[in-house]
């Protein structure tokens, strides 16, 4: 009878239905990812476009989520002066890295994203937790090892930013990569 037959293919339609909402929503969130790409990147853009068509094999993070993190870097780099060019090299390895970070250390993606963020804001409290100490004493000993007399007081804020950029980059040497290891 027709009642059974309703009963029967409600929950595949209910699935249906969820399916493409999902879906339509998906492809808004990364069509949102990638305005937000252009408008941080510029002439830059594409090559983060490219770029994401490989992060979820080499970092297991989604071609949208890596717009998006990417997208957050960027601003955050160009807002500091940072010239679109190197900040799309520097958000892509630190989107990378979050993969690596996530993997390595077994926390979320969200936790490492967040602890990056203190590359820019120079709070360094969550990525202690990543096994990262990054205080103002430890960016200057590291200025000093590398040769960077200038000093940190000094500094504008795009070669605080690019400073610890490079201390978080030598500081995790053995994360990286671990997504594709494991």
């Amino acid at each position: 009878n027709a009642t059974d037959i309703c009963k029967k293919i409600l929950p595949a339609t209910l699935a249906i239905g969820w399916l493409a909402t999902v879906s339509i929503k998906t492809a808004s969130d990364v069509q949102e990812s990638t305005n937000k790409v252009e408008v941080a990147f510029k002439d830059s853009a594409d090559s983060v476009k490219e770029w994401s068509k490989t992060t979820l094999s080499s970092f297991g993070i989604a071609k949208g989520s890596a717009l998006e993190m990417s997208s957050l870097f960027g601003d955050m780099a160009t807002g500091m002066k940072i010239p679109t060019n190197e900040a799309a090299d520097m958000s892509k390895s630190l989107v990378g890295l979050a993969g690596d970070l996530s993997s390595f250390k077994n926390v979320s993606l969200d936790v490492a994203q967040n602890a990056l963020k203190g590359i820019f804001t120079g709070e360094g409290e969550s990525l202690k937790s990543l096994g990262v100490i990054m205080t103002d004493t430890t960016l200057k000993e590291y200025a000093l090892a590398n040769g960077i007399t200038k000093s940190y007081s000094e500094m504008t804020q795009a070669e605080k930013v690019q400073l610890r950029y490079q201390y978080v980059m030598d500081m995790t040497k053995n994360a990286q990569g671990d997504f594709a290891r494991t």
